[in-house]
């Protein structure tokens, strides 16, 4: 069966903006200020354990917290897991304000799984 070549650009493009919980970790240990991590994950849910570094604007208080985040990193944003779908939205939003995204696929589930630090 041939390839679906929408399917192919689909995916092609996806992928270049979806990052793994190893790649963050090495941006998170080696403290490289290219990056920002963003927890969209509720304000309690973050309180109780998130992605050292990271900060916390939750996915439906976004719009309060848009104009502070800044144009000059690329926010990785991450929420609960992999079947959450905050983070891809929340990415969405900024991308369209001009903001450069990448999305921690997995989310902090995949992050603790991995035995990867928590911050609280």
């Amino acid at each position: 069966m041939p390839a679906n070549k929408g399917t192919v650009k689909f995916f092609d493009e996806k992928l270049k903006y979806e990052i793994d919980p190893y790649s963050v970790r090495k941006i998170v240990d080696s403290k490289d200020k290219e990056y920002l991590v963003v927890d969209v994950r509720d304000k309690d849910s973050y309180k109780a354990g998130h992605v050292p570094t990271s900060i916390n604007v939750p996915a439906y208080e976004v719009d309060k917290y848009i104009k502070k985040l800044p144009k000059n990193k690329t926010l990785i944003t991450y929420c609960y897991h992999v079947v959450c779908y905050a983070a891809p939205k929340v990415a969405l939003k900024l991308a369209k304000k001009g903001y450069k995204v990448m999305e921690m696929v997995g989310g902090f589930d995949e992050w603790k799984k991995h035995g990867h630090p928590v911050e609280k």
